[in-house]
């Protein structure tokens, strides 16, 4: 009997030393855990870092903003430790991470897929620089093309003259601008119904996913789907941390950053859109605009300032245009 306890006692030191062995990582997400990206993205790539690091690592997603609730937050809290990795939008953090805001070019970024491998390549190249090379990068993407979201029918580009009109990143707001609405920064996603409830803007640059996912479905019936620009998105961690990991869960982060990061988030999301637009459209009281060849030409030439712009404000702006509409087509045809 003695033995058989210090056997069970052995057995129970050594689950309670493991446990203890593994490094818990801290993901935060500010979407509520049953949106897109953080129920289907995220929390699956999580499990399969933890599985894969053979017990070294235990990455735990907080989401529904349980570390910090802000959008604009998300950046700061790996920075100062408070989350070790976090989904994070670099429009809400201006300036931080510049390059990749070319992705945010109007009729660019034809989809999450062509898009968010385009990215991680440019990333990868050494294009993205500045405060990409100050944290670890996990996953460098871009969402499917935001477009047209009102609470009064826009066909044409004249049909925003004179609106107050939200969008997620810089260039966007550009975009906006030239179409003669007037352009509204700083609301994030968790405050877009709210702020077109109140009145503050007639509606947003945005796409499926986000319109369900913040329940702009509850106040907007009218849609354009002109690609106005993808949104970038970034999974990041603090670098630090991931130095002071142990090669194997440093290994487990690897396999699935990166690259195949970029795959799963694009592929997922694009098939996400698809399904979230036959849901939104099932409501009777919903129109959704397709514009045909002649009507997207005119919305093209409405913001092709956007892009002249982006081109002669960054500094090898026409350089790193150039190779990200390469990436693009490369990766588009290979679909």
């Amino acid at each position: 009997m003695k033995v058989l306890s210090s056997l069970v006692a052995a057995a129970a030191l050594f689950a309670t030393t493991t446990a203890f062995a593994a490094d818990t990582l801290r993901f935060s997400s500010f979407e509520p855990p049953v949106a897109l990206v953080t129920k289907e993205i995220l929390t699956p790539w999580a499990k399969d870092v933890s599985a894969a690091s053979n017990g070294a690592l235990n990455v735990q997603i907080f989401a529904g903003g349980s570390l910090g609730r802000d959008p604009a937050q998300q950046l700061q809290l790996v920075e100062q430790g408070v989350a070790d990795i976090a989904w994070v939008i670099p429009g809400y953090s201006p300036g931080r991470f510049q390059e990749g805001t070319v992705a945010e070019i109007p009729f660019l970024v034809p989809d999450a897929t062509a898009g968010s491998a385009a990215m991680w390549e440019m990333y990868e190249k050494g294009l993205f620089k500045g405060d990409f090379n100050k944290l670890k990068m996990l996953g460098v993407f871009a969402s499917f093309p935001n477009f047209v979201a009102a609470t009064k029918p826009v066909s044409t580009p004249a049909d925003m003259n004179g609106l107050n009109f939200r969008a997620p990143g810089p260039t966007l707001l550009t975009a906006i601008k030239a179409l003669g609405a007037v352009p509204i920064g700083g609301i994030t996603g968790p405050s877009i119904a709210d702020s077109i409830s109140k009145g503050l803007i007639a509606g947003t640059l945005t796409q499926w996913g986000a319109v369900e996912t913040f329940r702009m479905a509850d106040v907007i019936t009218h849609y354009n789907t002109v690609p106005l620009g993808a949104t970038p998105m970034l999974v990041v961690m603090n670098k630090s941390k991931y130095d002071s990991l142990p090669k194997e869960a440093q290994e487990a982060l690897d396999k699935f950053s990166g690259a195949a990061f970029s795959e799963r988030f694009g592929a997922i999301f694009d098939k996400s859109m698809k399904d979230t637009r036959e849901r939104i459209a099932a409501n009777p009281a919903v129109t959704i605009v397709d514009p045909d060849d002649k009507l997207m030409a005119e919305w093209q030439n409405a913001v092709s300032v956007a892009k002249t712009n982006w081109i002669e404000q960054n500094p090898e702006g026409q350089q790193i245009y150039d190779a990200f509409a390469a990436a693009i087509a490369a990766n588009k045809s290979s679909q």
